[in-house]
């Protein structure tokens, strides 16, 4: 799960954009948010089609329990046991909930993901025209059901940050050489 806390005052920027462009802070920060999500997603790693060595059942209350294949010896004939499968496209799959709440079209055939791709990620939008934020949430691991560290997480959000801080950057420069460089 991709769980990002940062607190980044960038509110002088995206006022000053606001300002510069008349328009409402709350359609800078959702553009700003599109351009975080579209890096984001682009820096998010495909997943790899392996063998994976776990099994899937669920328990009678409708809880998932997996068990490592060592755990499953004698056991496969087991009526509910499932092997887990790793789909290829499914970490950046993860993303189209983020992308439908924002209002982004992804590139992708829709009808050969599951539908709970959907589900695992979304996007709200909170706040009033002149103070607006952004919540993104997306239920993708990269830790290898436990067997390593992360490591991918702070690169896809520094990827994400990156280029909604370059097109920000981009848009106040050019507004502020429009309207005081004397080019209309």
């Amino acid at each position: 799960m991709i769980d990002i806390g940062v607190k980044i005052d960038a509110a002088g920027l995206v006022a000053a954009l606001a300002a510069l462009k008349n328009v409402p802070v709350a359609k800078v920060v959702r553009n700003a948010s599109r351009d975080f999500a579209q890096a984001a997603h682009k820096a998010t790693p495909v997943a790899k089609i392996g063998r994976s060595e776990y099994y899937k059942y669920f328990d009678k209350s409708g809880q998932p329990h997996f068990l490592h294949e060592s755990m499953v010896v004698g056991r496969k004939s087991r009526k509910g046991l499932r092997k887990v499968r790793v789909h290829k496209g499914w970490s950046r799959a993860s993303w189209l909930g983020i992308f439908r709440a924002l209002g982004v079209s992804m590139r992708i055939p829709f009808q050969r993901l599951p539908n709970k791709v959907e589900h695992i990620s979304n996007a709200i939008t909170r706040g009033s025209q002149t103070d607006s934020t952004v919540t993104m949430t997306d239920y993708i691991h990269f830790d290898q059901f436990g067997r390593a560290h992360d490591t991918r997480t702070d690169a896809v959000a520094k990827a994400g940050f990156e280029l909604a801080a370059k097109r920000i950057t981009k848009a106040v420069n050019a507004e502020l050489l429009r309207q005081w460089g004397g080019r209309k």
